[in-house]
């Protein structure tokens, strides 16, 4: 009886010993916080393929390949050699136009030439007879005066004919025909226009007659919203994507005042075999021996207004220069050398107030 007594003290003691115990302090909680570990490592990469701009840019046809037929003075036409679509020849015959301002040049460079024969003569006449005291040089000297006048005439009638491309030896026939003048083709190509009715009377400063457009290396014109970088590769991009390697050849040295686009025109390095006119783009590339690099445009955002990506070599994030970003991917300068590796998505290995690179 006692011995179970004693028994039951001791289990109770023992169990209000393990109620007093304290209780256990709860293990920490594991860090939730972002790790770079979560979000992947890429390399960075040359930029083959991207592109840093591009820009509108259209097909421009040499100095030489568009002419149009205007005559240099009041005309009435009185024939029509072409027809719309005519490919013609440099030099070709337009059109016969009568131009009475010709007319009365050639009348005049004629009647002036006859009056410096005859008073030609009559100097050298009067010189024989002075020799013998027979003449006066008054005589000589007023014979010397209409020779003068007779010759300025005839200078300023020829000047007339040289604007109209003729010279003496088209002076008969311009007198003859009462100035009628065939115009020509100032280019070989196609007549693209033609507005000319027979009978019609035409001024220097009106429509032309017809407008011719030849062939010709084109080149390339286009306008950047900003001027291209030094060293940079330019390739023309037609309608259907084919592509052609352009050479700088000039820059406008200001912008454009409406649209604040810079102009650049460039030369192909193969003849492009499209129309004048046709309109294209301009892509521009990075300099392959420069220091870009692409990399995915997510792997850049802004750190104190400043564009960085975290990179695996250091840890910590590194300061780069977006220089475009297309797509999915971004062109940067910086630190970086193709194979160096950062985070895929800098904004969750170093959340900011930023974001990614749009």
């Amino acid at each position: 009886m006692r011995a179970r007594s004693i028994g039951f003290v001791v289990a109770a003691l023992i169990l209000l010993a393990a109620c007093a115990r304290p209780e256990a302090a709860p293990e920490p909680a594991a860090d939730v916080g972002p790790k770079s570990a979560e979000t992947p490592w890429v390399a960075a990469r040359a930029p083959g393929g991207l592109s840093l701009l591009e820009a509108p840019a259209e097909l421009v046809p040499p100095a030489g390949a568009k002419g149009a037929v205007v005559p240099p003075f009041s005309a009435r036409i009185t024939k029509v050699h072409v027809e719309h679509g005519e490919r013609v020849e440099e030099g070709a015959p337009i059109a016969d136009v009568v131009m009475p301002e010709l007319a009365r040049a050639a009348g005049a460079f004629a009647a002036a030439g006859t009056r410096i024969g005859a008073h030609g003569k009559r100097k050298a006449q009067l010189e024989d007879l002075r020799k013998d005291g027979l003449a006066k040089l008054a005589e000589i000297a007023e014979v010397e005066g209409v020779l003068a006048d007779a010759s300025g005439a005839q200078q300023m009638a020829l000047a007339t004919l040289k604007i109209a491309g003729l010279g003496p030896k088209d002076v008969a026939s311009l007198v003859s025909s009462g100035g009628l003048v065939t115009l020509k083709s100032p280019v070989a190509g196609v007549v693209t226009e033609l507005d000319a009715a027979l009978g019609e009377s035409r001024e220097p400063t009106g429509a032309p007659i017809a407008r011719i457009e030849g062939a010709g290396a084109a080149r390339v014109e286009a306008r950047f919203s900003q001027r291209p970088p030094p060293g940079a590769r330019f390739v023309f991009v037609a309608p259907l994507g084919q592509t052609t390697a352009l050479t700088l050849l000039s820059e406008a040295p200001s912008t454009n005042g409406r649209d604040g686009t810079v102009a650049a025109w460039f030369k192909p390095a193969e003849v492009i075999s499209l129309p004048h006119g046709t309109l294209g783009k301009v892509r521009v590339s990075p300099d392959p021996g420069g220091t870009a690099v692409a990399i995915p445009a997510a792997a850049v955002t802004l750190k104190d207004g400043v564009a960085v990506v975290l990179s695996r070599k250091t840890g910590a994030p590194l300061p780069v220069k977006v220089l475009s970003s297309s797509g999915a991917d971004a062109l940067v300068e910086g630190d970086l050398r193709p194979g160096d590796e950062v985070a895929a998505d800098a904004s969750r290995a170093l959340p900011t107030a930023g974001g990614d690179v749009d």
